[in-house]
């Protein structure tokens, strides 16, 4: 366990400022994604007592209003956070292409000292940074976006289900 935990120190560290950036930022992005999963499987949890509630529901103004009342205290606070996820996710592989621009700023750096008798050094420093923050924006982006994709595909499933059964509800409550 020490060795794995100073290898991923060695590896943060190579990565410099801007992978100690990135991993901030999946800290956020996956905190986000996170959360917005577990209030779409508690919004998932409370589809049968919405369907109770609108049974209940003496006419059709009363169904629209409890419809309109639960899209906006608990589909919304989930689909508020759907653009934010959007703008996370679309950070991570942009942070990787920093991180690559450092690296290879630190390279020709390196290629142009000639006061240090190792310039390969700093030119594989600057390699090694650029190829490990462009990995790692990428590991954070790809699966994050297809979370994402599987999450907004479910949220839109769940809203199409409150709808239809709105729908039915103010049907029923207009027939003779």
């Amino acid at each position: 366990m020490n060795s794995f935990l100073f290898e991923l120190q060695s590896l943060i560290n190579e990565g410099g400022i801007v992978l100690w950036l990135m991993l901030m930022l999946c800290i956020v992005l996956y905190t986000v994604l996170a959360s917005s999963w577990w209030g779409l499987l508690s919004l998932k949890r409370q589809i049968n007592d919405f369907r109770q509630t609108l049974d209940q529901a003496p006419t059709k103004d009363l169904v629209a209003d409890e419809a309109d009342l639960f899209e906006l205290k608990k589909l919304a606070w989930v689909h508020r956070r759907l653009p934010v996820l959007s703008v996370l996710i679309a950070l991570a592989p942009l942070s990787g292409l920093l991180g690559t621009v450092a690296g290879m700023l630190t390279t020709f750096a390196g290629m142009t000292s000639a006061s240090t008798t190792k310039p390969i050094d700093n030119i594989s420093t600057g390699i090694s940074q650029a190829l490990i923050t462009t990995q790692a924006g990428l590991l954070m982006a790809i699966p994050a976006a297809l979370l994402f994709a599987l999450l907004k595909s479910q949220f839109e499933h769940v809203r199409g289900i409150l709808d239809q059964f709105a729908a039915q509800r103010s049907a029923t409550l207009s027939l003779p």
